[in-house]
């Protein structure tokens, strides 16, 4: 078996030990860390997938079943009418319907994501390719700026904003998203573009390639996985933004998703439990879309900088 997994894999051996000595590790099977790590997923998944599963068995009930299941999960009966009345319910009580909340929710998401990439992938380029005074003094004011609360600046970002008179239009949240969302990218792109080879950069200014034919042609897609990666997290930590959205949109007709679920959930009208669980449902729709198209570049992303760091 070795002779022949050896002829498939000639120098397998080498890296192998190059790794070992390069790091100071052994790359060899460890059972008992084999199956401890296999339960520790398991774990992870059941406290992740459970109470997703627990909500959709709960959208598919019927009003008479709705507390009535076998092993948990799995409904006596199955039904779709609590979508029926999700839909019906925001249309009605709210004054906007699902489309409109997502169509509100998707302008403001990637409107935002595409401004923040464009600006992100520069910096990174520059902060990667470029020797300038207090280059890293500005990254790590950038970085910084990351930690500071939405809620501090809340109050303040309201009064810019309703001077301007932006209130109740989607710049009023693509704007404080931008900012808050670009030191995240900066953070994931510079550590991926600084992983590139000078080589390949170097060769490509001697046959005359301009920086920014350089950035287009060869740093872009040398980059996707992280690149997905990103997209997959700018995504999430827009889509799911409550505060600014709740108070820079007053107008129904702007609500986004985050805020539209609150509205049902906290209304004066009492709401099924069967019917806010097939509206959660509604808006998981769009994440799970997104993490499928990029979900190759992702894995690979989230795991390029395993050895190389």
């Amino acid at each position: 078996m070795l002779n022949k997994y050896r002829k498939r894999n000639p120098d397998t051996l080498q890296r192998r030990a190059g790794l070992e000595a390069e790091y100071g590790i052994t790359l060899k099977k460890d059972k008992g860390f084999y199956i401890y790590s296999r339960i520790l997923i398991i774990i992870v998944l059941i406290v992740i997938l459970v109470p997703v599963l627990y909500i959709f068995s709960l959208s598919i009930r019927t009003k008479e079943t709705i507390y009535q299941d076998f092993l948990f999960l799995i409904p006596k009966a199955v039904s779709i009418e609590n979508y029926v009345n999700a839909i019906e319910y925001a249309q009605t009580r709210l004054d906007v319907s699902f489309l409109e909340m997502f169509r509100n929710s998707i302008i403001a998401t990637f409107s935002s994501i595409t401004i923040a990439m464009v600006i992100a992938s520069l910096a990174s380029f520059s902060f990667s390719n470029y020797r300038f005074k207090g280059k890293e003094l500005t990254f790590t004011a950038i970085i910084a700026s990351f930690v500071i609360p939405a809620q501090v600046l809340l109050i303040p970002l309201f009064f810019i904003l309703r001077k301007v008179g932006i209130i109740n239009t989607y710049l009023a949240v693509i704007i404080p998203y931008v900012g808050f969302i670009i030191p995240i990218a900066i953070l994931i792109l510079r550590s991926f573009f600084e992983q590139i080879p000078k080589e390949i950069k170097e060769s490509a200014k001697i046959d005359g390639a301009s920086d920014l034919r350089i950035f287009l042609q060869i740093v872009i897609p040398l980059s996707k996985p992280a690149i997905a990666s990103c997209i997959i997290l700018l995504f999430l930590e827009t889509w799911n933004e409550f505060i600014f959205a709740l108070v820079f949109l007053q107008n129904p007709k702007f609500q986004t998703i985050p805020v539209a679920i609150a509205k049902i959930a906290g209304g004066k009208y009492i709401v099924p439990i069967g019917t806010y669980s097939a509206a959660i449902m509604i808006t998981i729709i769009p994440v799970l879309i997104i993490f499928i198209i990029f979900q190759k570049w992702f894995i690979a992303g989230m795991t390029m900088g395993a050895i190389k760091g």
